[in-house]
């Protein structure tokens, strides 16, 4: 299987390298690769046997030297968290490639090249078990959608390039900070006997060192930071996340399906990769903000998106709004939220991946992606709107589809952090629980606001385009051209959707209903690997929280000049509980002095005031 895996991984590099010049024969090629790779990830997808031990692992020394402790290696493997978004990346290739096959006429064989090298780079995110190689991979992805924008997207492609190159470069200079302090940190504090220690970037291995031998706090907060950045741009979370909808809008569509649908995701998963298992008493204090920008995010996301006249422009907000939803799911701290927040980053994948899909076609027909522009599209192309109805209800949630199950999973999450784990009740998680609902019936107003402006009504059509009575809507015989006016040139009809363009959507539509009918088979494979990803922030938040119970405490009985014996069963003196250094540890990171809780020298009533009060 380990060769299979690593086939998959540079088949589309080496289908880029011997690419043929022609357009028609290197979209061919660029399509077969892209099938090859898919039908590998299918095969490896079917023999995954899930649990948390790696899959399919590929392990050699890359750097290394006699007289230097660097151990780099070229490690590749699969595990739950990656599993499906591995596959995810082979499908959306495929559908790129089909939607570009009429759409790119300039320069198309670069404009494949480009689409393979990028497909390798974002298969090798998700593979990759070694820091450094996981770096390379995360810039390597920057460089072909750079130009993928500024080449063949719209009027301000070069802006909207620039702009996005630039953003997450800047990030990732700081994820590549934060995970250099990662390795240095554990190389300077060895386990055992230093003398063989070397500088190891293996990530399975620094995630079992940091779980025996936790960072200092005060130094998690400070990498956390770092990490944050440049995880949060990919997301992106609000507010770094000004860059996504100008390259959305700018962008090819096959550069949209693999933003949306693939490279958002990379963000999320470099969270539950590094920031929650190697990190997790920062994770765990930074928990109440996370929470705070992704709903947040929701929020802003879905109502920027109900002012939006462009359908491609609002799509791209939408992606805003669910990708704070995934974000909330990881960091509700409980294992429904986390399973529904991952599942929710292959269900926005394949949703926004076919809404963008479609957007293109529509464009091809059109020229036109203003929403005044068109009306009653479902009586001239009807297949098109059954498709676009399928993304619709699934961006919304409907039972029965993706997006229900991911949104569900992580709702019941928020609301069992907020409402339910949270003793005292916290009033902040209740309140974002209620906000996380808002944001999905927001979601739901503004994508049937859409379909029903775009595919219903009266028949609005941009002037010059028409569609000939009689002709078959999916396969019609001929092209006929057909004059609105005299002395206009003639135009050609619209047509629905052809057999291309149907293979490309297809699958999408069959894994959305698939996932919303038995989302268990897809459940069964992550939930072993995201449990043990994010253990250590569950147990830190919990002594986070006794520790903040014990502080309060001790607040409330100085306050009343009182003490307690220890027998004492007064509800208004709770005994306190024995002072944890992890807890003393966690707090004295972020601020909070040490209490004393030094043995009274005599028992007191609870009722007698202490001698050394006035």
């Amino acid at each position: 299987m380990s060769i299979l895996l690593l086939t998959s991984i540079f088949l589309p590099l080496a289908g880029a390298i011997l690419l043929p010049a022609r357009r028609e024969r290197a979209r061919g090629v660029a399509l077969l690769t892209a099938l090859l790779t898919l039908a590998l990830a299918v095969v490896l997808v079917g023999c995954y046997p899930g649990g948390t031990a790696p899959f399919a692992k590929t392990d050699y020394t890359w750097l290394a030297g006699s007289g230097v402790p660097l151990d780099v290696r070229f490690s590749v493997a699969l595990d739950g968290l990656s599993i499906w978004l591995y596959a995810l990346t082979a499908l959306l290739t495929v559908v790129a490639v089909l939607i570009s096959w009429e759409a790119i006429a300039e320069q198309a064989p670069l404009f494949y090249r480009l689409l393979l090298i990028l497909e390798t780079g974002m298969l090798g995110v998700f593979t990759a078990q070694d820091l450094f190689l996981f770096y390379v991979f995360f810039e390597f992805t920057l460089i072909p959608l750079f130009f993928l924008i500024g080449i063949w997207g719209s009027e301000e492609r070069r802006y909207a390039a620039m702009k996005f190159f630039l953003f997450t470069l800047a990030g990732s200079m700081l994820t590549f900070l934060g995970l250099l302090a990662i390795m240095l940190w554990d190389f300077y504090h060895p386990i055992g006997t230093p003398a063989p220690w070397k500088m190891t970037f293996s990530i399975p291995e620094l995630t079992t060192r940091y779980a025996a031998r936790p960072m200092d706090p005060a130094m998690q907060m400070w990498i956390f930071l770092a990490l944050f950045v440049g995880f949060a741009v990919k997301v992106p979370l609000v507010p770094l996340h000004t860059w996504l909808p100008l390259a959305h809008v700018q962008a090819p569509a096959a550069g949209s399906i693999d933003l949306a649908g693939v490279l958002l995701k990379i963000g999320a998963y470099g969270f539950a990769r590094f920031s929650i298992p190697l990190l997790p008493a920062a994770a765990a204090a930074a928990m109440p903000w996370i929470l705070i920008l992704s709903v947040a995010g929701i929020l802003y996301g879905a109502l920027v998106a109900l002012a939006q006249s462009d359908i491609k422009k609002l799509i791209a907000y939408s992606s805003v709004s669910h990708m704070g939803f995934c974000m909330a799911g990881l960091f509700s701290a409980n294992r429904l939220g986390i399973e529904g927040g991952t599942l929710q980053l292959l269900s926005h994948g394949l949703a926004t991946g076919g809404l963008f899909a479609l957007v293109g076609m529509i464009y091809e027909r059109y020229h036109t992606r203003k929403i005044a522009d068109l009306g009653g599209l479902a009586r001239r192309l009807p297949v098109l709107g059954f498709f676009m109805a399928v993304m619709t209800l699934s961006s919304i949630g409907l039972p029965g589809t993706s997006g229900f199950v991911g949104e569900f999973l992580i709702l019941i999450g928020l609301f069992q952090r907020g409402w339910a784990e949270t003793l005292p009740p916290d009033a902040l998680l209740r309140t974002l629980s209620v906000l996380a609902v808002l944001g999905v019936v927001l979601g739901a107003w503004y994508m049937l606001w859409l379909y029903q402006r775009v595919f219903f009504g009266p028949v609005r059509e941009p002037q010059g385009q028409s569609h000939r009575e009689g002709d078959s809507p999916i396969f019609p015989d001929h092209a006929s051209m057909v004059p609105e006016k005299s002395g206009q040139s003639p135009q050609p009809p619209v047509r629905d959707l052809n057999l291309r363009e149907i293979l490309a959507l297809a699958p999408l539509a069959v894994l959305i209903i698939w996932i919303g009918v038995y989302p268990r088979f897809f459940l069964d494979r992550l939930a072993p690997t995201m449990n043990q990803l994010t253990a250590g922030m569950r147990q830190a938040e919990t002594r986070l929280e006794r520790t903040k119970d014990e502080i309060r405490m001790t607040k409330e009985c100085r306050i009343s000049k009182c003490r307690m014996p220890e027998d004492s069963t007064d509800p208004r003196f709770p005994p306190p509980r024995p002072f944890r250094h992890s807890s003393f540890d966690i707090l004295s990171s972020f601020g909070f002095r040490p209490l004393s809780f030094a043995k009274p020298q005599a028992a007191f009533s609870p009722l007698i005031p202490h001698p050394s009060s006035p």
